[in-house]
C-alpha cells in the first residue's frame, strides 16, 4: 500500500521529497493526517517472518567484504562515522518481508535483483545515521521514513536519497571553482610546470623551562617511496628535511638509517617529539601537547608538494613567496572574515574526547588556517548565493562540507602512500606531529579538493552500481551489476527517538530496522558538530542516547527503550523490528536487557554477522568484528521458550570464518565475549511466535 501522506506531527520537523512518479508527501506539517489502511486488526494472525527461522550469516560475511573492494557511491557523498554495511541491511530488509517458507534460492534471487520487491511497504528507521537502511529499502521499492537527532545525518540521508542530477551539480561545481581560482588562486602561486598540492608544516613550540623556540617533528622524513601498490611512485626513494637548516635531501635508498647536513649525521628514525611528549633540543625538558598547546603554535612550512606535467611528484623546499603568502591570507582573512560565512562558536564543553582542547584549540575558527577559511567561506557565500533548488543547494554545501576533512590544520600525510590523511581517518581529532595543507583548487590531484568532492557527490546519483550476491550453486560470491529506479517515497527528519511529538500517529509501518546507539560508543555528535557550524546548523533536537554518569546502564536502557516504544507506536499490529549491536562490555548488554523488559518486547530471533573487518589502527583489543542482529516482538505476541544458541554453535554456523582465538587476547576474543554476553541477555528473553488469532 503506498502512503498516499503522512500523519502531521509524527516526527516533528520533516524534509519532504518528490519522487520521479511525480508523486509527493505531503509535508508532517500540514496539519493533514491520512487514513492509513491495513493496519492489523486485534483478530488477525500473526506470522513469523523469515528472518526469525533463517538467515544467511555466512555468507553475508562473505559478502560484506567482497562490498568493500567496490564502495556503494550512493555511500560516497559525504562522510559518516558509522554506518552498518549496505549488505547486511539489504538482506535484514527482504528477511523481515519474506515469509518463513522462502527457500534460499529464492531469497538470492530476490536480493540480486533490481525489481522493487518492497513496493507498497513502509519502512522506518528512527536512527538513520549515514542512511544505509533507508538506502537500501528505497532501492528495494518501499516508501522510507527516517530520522535522526543530528542535522547532519538528516542532510547527508536525505541527499543520498535524492540526489540532485549529475550533470546539473558538476556544472555548478565547475562554475563554483572558477569563481574560487579567480578570486584566490594567488593564495597558491604556481610556477612555470608545476602546481602545489600539499604544504608540509612542523609546529614551532617554546619551551616551558629555556623558552627557547624549537621544531616539534618525530622525525625528519617527509615522503618515501617503498613502491606499495597504490602508492605514489617517486623519482627519490626518501625524501627528508634537515631540522636545522631545512633544506631538502633527496636519498636514493627508502631504508636509510641516516644522513649528513650541517656538519653533522642526522638520524632517519628520531625528533623533538617521542611517544607522547616533546623534548627540548636545548635544555633537555619534557612536555606534553597539552602542556605546550601545539595545537595553536605558529607553522614552519618546510617544503611543498607539485604536481607537474607528464612528470611524477616532487617535494621541493618553500620559495619566499610560500611563505609571504602565509601573511597574505592572515590579512586577507582579518578584513573579510565579518563577511563570510564562518565556523561561528566555540567547541562545545564538556566532551567525551577533550581534543582539540587539551592542546589549545577553542573554537572551530582555530581549526582551520587562513588560507583555508577563505577559499570555504567563499565557495559557501557563492552557492548561497545563487538561484538553485534547494536540493543543488544542500548537494552542493555537503559537497564542501565533505572537504572540510581534508582542509583543516589536523590533516596528516600517510609517506609511505603520497596521501593526504584526512581528519577522523583515526578516531577524534588526532594532532599530527607533520601537518598538511591542500590546495583545494588543485586540478586534478589530491584527496579531498573541491573538484573531487563534487565529483563524488555526483557519482552519488548513480543508478547502475557494482555490488555482490551470493551464488547458491556455486557457493561463493559473485559480482552483480544492479540499476536501481527508486519509486518510493521518502521522508527524513529531524526528531529524537526518545521522544514522541504530540498528535503522533500509530501503525502505519510495515519495517523497522535500525541500528541504535552503542552503549561504548564515539561521540559521533561531537565529530558532526565540525561539520555542522559550517552548515548552519549547530544544534542536536535534543539529548543524544548516551550513558549517563552514575548510572550510565539504566539510564541508557531507559534512553533505549523510549525509542523501542517510538517504534512500537509506528509499526502495524503483528509486526516484528530489527536493530544491530555489539559490545564486548556486559554491561552494555545488561543495558539492551534491560531496555527490552522495559518496551516488553521478546528477542524472537538472534544471528552473528561479520560487519566491520577493522584494519590497521582498528585492529586491536576490544574492537568487535561482529555485529549481532537482534529480531523482537511484543511479549504479548511471543510465547517464552528457550533458546538453544551457543557461542560453539555460532561458530560452527560461520565455519570457516574465524571469530576466536583463544590463545591470546585479540579482537576475535573479544568477540567471543560480545557472543556471550548476547545469549546470556537473549536467552532469558527468548520467545517464539504465538500463531493464530490474537
Amino acid at each position: 500500500m503506498p502512503i498516499q501522506a503522512l500523519p502531521s506531527d509524527t516526527f516533528g520537523m520533516a524534509d519532504v521529497g518528490a519522487r520521479s512518479d511525480g508523486n509527493e508527501l505531503i509535508p508532517m506539517c500540514s496539519g493533514k493526517r491520512a487514513s492509513m489502511t491495513g493496519h492489523r486488526t486485534d483478530g488477525s494472525s500473526i506470522d513469523p517472518v523469515l528472518a526469525e527461522v533463517w538467515f544467511p550469516s555466512q555468507e553475508l560475511s562473505y559478502l560484506i567484504k567482497a562490498d568493500q573492494r567496490t564502495r556503494d557511491p550512493a555511500y560516497g557523498g559525504h562522510r559518516w562515522w558509522a554506518r552498518r554495511p549496505p549488505a547486511l541491511l539489504r538482506a535484514l530488509l527482504l528477511a523481515m518481508s519474506m515469509p518463513t517458507a522462502t527457500t534460499p534460492d529464492e531469497f538470492w534471487s530476490a536480493y540480486a535483483s533490481s525489481e522493487p520487491v518492497l513496493a507498497g511497504q513502509v519502512v522506518t528507521d528512527p536512527f538513520a545515521g549515514g542512511g544505509s537502511t533507508l538506502v537500501e529499502a528505497s532501492r528495494l521499492g518501499a516508501d522510507v521514513i527516517g530520522s535522526d537527532i543530528d542535522p547532519l545525518a538528516v542532510r547527508v540521508s536525505r541527499s543520498a536519497l535524492l540526489p540532485p542530477e549529475a550533470s546539473e551539480l558538476r556544472d555548478a561545481g565547475e562554475a563554483m571553482i572558477a569563481d574560487l581560482r579567480k578570486r584566490l588562486g594567488h593564495l597558491y602561486p604556481q610556477s612555470p610546470g608545476e602546481t602545489p598540492l600539499h604544504y608540509f608544516s612542523f609546529a614551532e613550540v617554546k619551551c616551558l623551562s629555556c623558552s627557547a623556540q624549537s621544531l616539534l617533528y618525530r622525525d625528519p622524513q617527509l615522503a618515501l617511496d617503498r613502491q606499495l601498490r597504490g602508492a605514489v611512485v617517486r623519482e627519490e626513494a626518501l625524501t627528508v628535511v634537515c631540522p636545522d637548516c631545512l633544506h631538502l635531501q633527496y636519498l636514493p635508498d627508502a631504508d636509510a638509517k641516516s644522513f649528513d647536513c650541517c656538519g653533522s649525521t642526522k638520524p632517519i628514525d628520531s625528533g623533538t617529539y617521542t611517544g607522547t611528549s616533546f623534548t627540548c633540543p636545548e635544555c633537555g625538558s619534557a612536555a606534553t601537547h597539552r602542556q605546550l598547546q601545539t595545537g595553536q603554535a605558529p607553522r614552519r612550512i618546510v617544503a611543498v608538494e607539485v604536481t607537474r606535467a607528464g612528470r611524477r611528484r616532487r617535494l621541493r623546499e618553500p620559495t619566499k613567496e610560500d611563505v609571504a603568502i602565509v601573511d597574505l591570507a592572515l590579512e586577507m582573512w582579518q578584513v573579510e572574515r565579518d563577511a563570510l560565512p564562518r565556523p561561528v562558536g566555540d567547541i562545545v564543553r564538556p566532551r567525551h574526547d577533550e581534543r582539540p582542547m587539551s592542546y589549545g584549540i577553542r573554537t572551530y575558527e582555530q581549526l582551520f588556517t587562513p588560507r583555508q577559511l577563505l577559499v570555504l567561506g567563499h565557495a559557501f557565500k557563492w552557492v548561497q548565493a545563487q538561484p538553485f533548488s534547494a536540493d543543488l543547494l544542500s548537494s552542493l554545501e555537503l559537497a564542501i562540507s565533505n572537504s572540510l576533512t581534508t582542509n583543516n590544520r589536523l590533516c596528516g600525510y600517510a609517506r609511505d602512500y603520497g596521501r593526504l590523511s584526512a581528519l577522523f581517518s583515526i578516531r577524534g581529532y588526532s594532532l599530527p606531529s607533520m601537518a598538511i595543507e591542500l590546495n583545494p583548487l588543485h586540478p586534478d590531484g589530491g584527496r579531498g579538493t573541491l573538484e573531487a568532492c563534487i565529483e563524488r557527490m555526483a557519482r552519488s546519483a548513480a543508478r547502475r552500481v557494482r555490488r555482490y550476491t551470493w551464488s547458491s550453486r556455486n557457493r561463493e560470491v559473485e559480482p552483480i551489476d544492479l540499476t536501481f529506479e527508486p519509486t518510493g517515497r521518502v521522508v527524513v527528519a529531524q526528531h529524537n527517538a526518545m521522544e514522541q511529538a504530540p498528535g503522533e500517529a500509530v501503525s502505519w509501518a510495515d519495517l523497522a530496522v535500525f541500528d541504535p546507539p552503542y552503549f561504548n560508543f564515539i561521540a559521533y555528535e561531537e565529530l558532526s558538530q565540525f561539520h555542522r557550524v559550517w552548515l548552519g546548523a549547530p544544534n542536536l533536537m535534543g539529548a543524544p542516547l548516551l550513558p549517563q554518569p552514575g548510572d550510565p546502564v539504566t539510564s541508557f536502557a531507559e534512553g533505549l527503550a523510549k525509542a523501542f516504544e517510538g517504534v512500537l507506536r509506528r509499526l502495524k499490529s503483528g509486526k516484528p523490528l530489527a536493530f544491530t549491536y555489539h559490545s564486548a562490555d556486559p554491561n552494555a548488554w545488561k543495558a539492551i536487557g534491560l531496555a527490552l523488559d522495559k518496551a516488553q518486547l521478546r528477542v524472537t530471533a538472534i544471528w552473528p554477522v561479520r560487519s566491520d573487518a577493522h584494519m590497521g589502527h582498528h585492529s586491536h583489543p576490544g574492537n568487535c568484528e561482529w555485529d549481532l542482529v537482534l529480531i523482537c516482538r511484543p511479549m504479548r505476541d511471543t510465547l517464552p521458550t528457550e533458546l538453544s544458541a551457543t557461542v560453539s554453535s555460532w561458530v560452527s554456523l560461520v565455519a570457516p570464518l574465524e571469530i576466536e582465538e583463544a590463545d591470546r587476547l585479540t579482537v576475535r576474543e573479544a568477540d567471543r565475549q560480545n557472543f556471550s554476553c548476547a545469549i546470556s541477555v537473549a536467552g532469558k528473553r527468548y520467545g517464539i511466535v504465538a500463531q493464530g488469532q490474537r
